[in-house]
């Protein structure tokens, strides 16, 4: 296997400030760090590395955001073998589910208009990162955490325990390299290791495909400095009761679908796991503007997932899902 990279400067930085990342805790995540990564070995992972690997290094400096679409190489002109070598490559990380992204020229059209949500995060929850240390928990295609660089923050740490994201995350790398960017095969439940280190938390997509919610609440707010910011988007349904939906075997086709609160169960469930000032800022029914298929995407979208007759529900009846914004504050 390769030598993998998650970024690694970033412990042994904030583990020389005792305020920031005690060492204690630095070594534990280290640990964890190690055993997460030798699951990259694993057969299934192979295809994967060979293509990262064939990559050439087009650049280390060439990045920005073009109209909401993280571009990388924008100035570049591979030779056709490399473009086919990259071309090849971004299509087999199918499915992409967060964008857009570009490489070289070749503009990824991914699932969600990430970009949508993005402006929409920005302009309700307002999130202050200059000089913060952030953590994207389920960064997924790494999507967010190319935005928020935008906000000069001092350290972004991108969790997402699924390996395939990890190639993501090489791939990009071999565009761009950034000291403030870190990713680790973690998941919300791991968090807990840092101690309180983070300012400013982003948890987006997440919640309702955990078994125990108010665990991975928990368990966020213990890695949380006093005070720290969350921002948090997640699927719900309407209501105006304190109540959550649990489907049976599966919700819009999946089985990784939970527990979905309404907005007033959210807030009580952030409000008893150690946050407090919950803001609910919207909630709105999800559209085909931002979540359809398209040519990067080899799976069923949200078209799929609803009645077509009727789309406030889903295929299996339950009520569509809405997305909730909301924010909160580590309680003191």
């Amino acid at each position: 296997m390769v030598s993998v990279d998650f970024g690694r400067e970033y412990l042994d930085q904030w583990a020389e400030d005792r305020l920031s990342l005690p060492r204690e805790n630095a070594e534990k995540v280290a640990a964890l760090r190690e055993s997460m990564s030798s699951q990259l070995n694993r057969p299934y992972n192979r295809r994967w590395w060979r293509n990262a690997v064939r990559l050439p290094v087009f650049s280390t400096d060439d990045f920005g955001i073009r109209d909401g679409v993280v571009c990388f190489g924008e100035d570049l002109s591979p030779d056709p073998g490399e473009k086919r070598v990259l071309r090849g490559a971004l299509e087999d990380l199918k499915s992409w589910r967060k964008g857009p992204f570009s490489y070289a020229g070749i503009e990824v059209d991914a699932e969600w208009r990430s970009d949508i949500k993005w402006r929409r995060v920005m302009e309700l929850a307002d999130p202050d990162m200059r000089g913060r240390r952030v953590a994207d928990v389920g960064c997924n295609n790494l999507y967010y955490m190319y935005r928020m660089l935008e906000h000069d923050p001092s350290l972004v740490i991108g969790c997402e325990p699924v390996e395939r994201y990890f190639f993501y995350y090489y791939l990009n790398r071999k565009f761009y390299r950034d000291r403030r960017l870190a990713f680790e095969l973690f998941g919300v439940d791991d968090l807990s290791l840092y101690g309180p280190f983070f300012d400013l938390v982003f948890l987006m997509g997440v919640l309702y495909h955990r078994r125990h919610p108010l665990l991975a609440l928990e368990n966020l707010a213990a890695a949380m400095q006093p005070g720290a910011h969350l921002v948090i988007e997640t699927a719900g349904i309407p209501g105006g009761d304190e109540t959550c939906l649990f489907p049976g075997k599966r919700y819009m086709k999946a089985p990784g679908w939970w527990f979905l609160p309404t907005v007033k169960a959210l807030k009580n469930m952030l409000e008893r796991s150690g946050f407090e000032k919950v803001r609910i800022h919207e909630a709105f029914p999800m559209t085909h503007t931002e979540q359809r298929k398209t040519e990067w995407v080899d799976t069923q979208s949200l078209e799929s997932f609803l009645d077509p007759e009727d789309p406030g529900r889903t295929v299996e009846g339950y009520p569509a899902p809405l997305r909730i914004y909301a924010s909160a504050y580590r309680r003191l």
